[in-house]
């Protein structure tokens, strides 16, 4: 009889179209999914999977499988629900991915008050370090916190709040470089921006006016990791645009100080994905109402947001990618400012 566990495998090897991204999303090694399919295909006596060095595609007999297979995952799922329903109270594996950046500054030190509420509940927790579309039904996850725009993808989004970004430099930089005095003076300065392309960064600015203004920089520093950024703004390297949720606290203890006070980039929605199978699972419900009440002091709640998070509830997710940090450097000094 094939095994649950089998299917798992062959279903999460296809929405990575890898194996490799299949054993990190389950928490396997890479060898137990291998030989998980290849049992499943002796037992079937048909090939599923076509492999090649760049790529894993699916054969004719892999297209009418994977049918099968997601209703039957599907099912199980359902039945773990109405168990777990039956219950009533949060129990069983709880499993989230959420930005570093969030963990860091929030998440990261109050889950612990949470699982201490529900002594039942196992916590899986993985952290991705840039902007993703990670879809919680290809990724094993029952909620994905994150700030990227969301397609097409059939799940369900609670908004959790706005997180507005100031531009932030440590005491240390302004001493030996000054401060900027305009928007268009950044460009003087040594930057720190998110982009890895290599072909500079703009930031997009709005005044206390509304005056919006565009700067395109040519960083000092490119990094996707808004953590690494605001590490590498406190060791004196540059000015950079952070969330001001995790550099106020800095700000108020003197490590970093807030530049062009009276301009701000873009707020960055943060929204909780979860799929819509699971709008009843109490460990869902429970921590969705937990982040309700635990919104951090410096994310503006949804209630006070003017435009609502650009979302959409029946959007469609990519496939999840998984990459290394990536640190560009410039040679290039910074100009007296």
């Amino acid at each position: 009889m094939i095994g649950l566990n089998e299917i798992l495998y062959f279903v999460h090897v296809y929405d990575g179209k890898s194996f490799t991204v299949a054993a990190k999303l389950l928490g396997v090694p890479k060898s137990t999914v291998s030989r998980g399919i290849a049992r499943l295909e002796d037992r079937l006596g048909v090939r599923l999977l076509h492999r090649t060095t760049r790529r894993v595609v699916l054969t004719e007999e892999g297209t009418i499988f994977l049918e099968y297979c997601r209703r039957a995952m599907d099912e199980a799922e359902r039945a773990e629900l109405a168990l777990s329903a039956l219950g009533g109270d949060p129990r069983g594996r709880l499993r989230i991915a959420a930005p570093v950046m969030f963990v860091h500054s929030f998440l990261g030190g109050l889950l612990g008050e949470f699982l201490r509420s529900y002594p039942d509940l196992r916590l899986d927790l993985s952290v991705h370090a840039e902007p993703v579309n990670l879809n919680p039904l290809h990724a094993n996850l029952d909620v994905v916190i994150q700030t990227a725009p969301i397609e097409d993808s059939g799940l369900l989004v609670k908004p959790l709040g706005l997180g507005r970004r100031g531009i932030y430099a440590s005491p240390a930089y302004l001493k030996e470089h000054g401060s900027p005095d305009s928007p268009s003076s950044l460009p003087n300065h040594s930057c720190l921006t998110g982009e890895e392309s290599g072909a500079g960064a703009t930031w997009r600015l709005r005044g206390k006016a509304g005056v919006a203004e565009e700067v395109h920089l040519e960083p000092h520093v490119s990094v996707a990791d808004p953590i690494v950024r605001q590490q590498f703004a406190l060791a004196g390297l540059g000015i950079a645009l952070l969330p001001e949720f995790i550099a106020g606290p800095l700000e108020q203890q003197g490590c970093l100080v807030r530049v062009l006070r009276d301009w701000e980039a873009e707020g960055v929605n943060l929204v909780a994905l979860y799929p819509s199978l699971l709008s009843q699972s109490p460990k869902v419900r429970a921590f969705l109402e937990w982040l309700d009440e635990h919104v951090p002091p410096r994310l503006v709640p949804p209630s006070r947001v003017r435009s609502k998070p650009d979302v959409n509830a029946w959007g469609r997710a990519s496939v999840p990618t998984h990459r290394r940090l990536k640190v560009t450097v410039r040679r290039n000094r910074p100009n007296p400012g």
